[in-house]
């Protein structure tokens, strides 16, 4: 009922005295902090580290050399090499891959099923933005103590 009063008091209807005390509030430092804050579940490290991208598009496999340029417990970001071959790795189904690298320290690489999110085509790469779907609990682990 309060907000109503204002609402009437400054001559608007409720819907636009809401959306103005939103405007305000998000052009605020507060707003402005909230919206630049990170709001990943697990923070990201940058990393550079070599890996190769598996999956399957219908009935044909395919395997691409990338670089993991990101990484965290929860998801993972590559680059993606454009070659000469004709494959157009925005076209491939990339909503279930799989992701194979080693790590310092570890005898034994890593493999992780990602659920991909988004694909980002540049002049001479591709950006792949990926979820974790699932993985062996050793690899887990492994990832687990390398981050943190």
């Amino acid at each position: 009922k309060s907000l109503k009063k204002f609402a009437k008091k400054n001559k608007v209807t409720l819907s636009g005295f809401i959306d103005a005390v939103l405007q305000d509030f998000l052009q605020s430092q507060a707003g402005q902090d909230i919206l630049l804050e990170d709001r990943r579940r697990f923070p990201r490290q940058h990393k550079a580290i070599p890996a190769i991208i598996s999956g399957q598009n219908g009935a044909q496999k395919y395997f691409h050399a990338s670089k993991i340029t990101n990484l965290s417990l929860g998801g993972i970001n590559l680059v993606v090499p454009k070659n000469g071959d004709g494959c157009n790795l925005a076209d491939q189904e990339l909503d279930s891959f799989d992701v194979v690298f080693a790590l310092p320290q570890e005898e034994r690489p890593i493999t992780i099923q990602c659920q991909g999110k988004r694909v980002f085509q540049t002049s001479d790469c591709y950006q792949v933005g990926a979820s974790f779907d699932d993985t062996d609990l050793d690899s887990y682990q492994a990832l687990q103590s390398y981050l943190y």
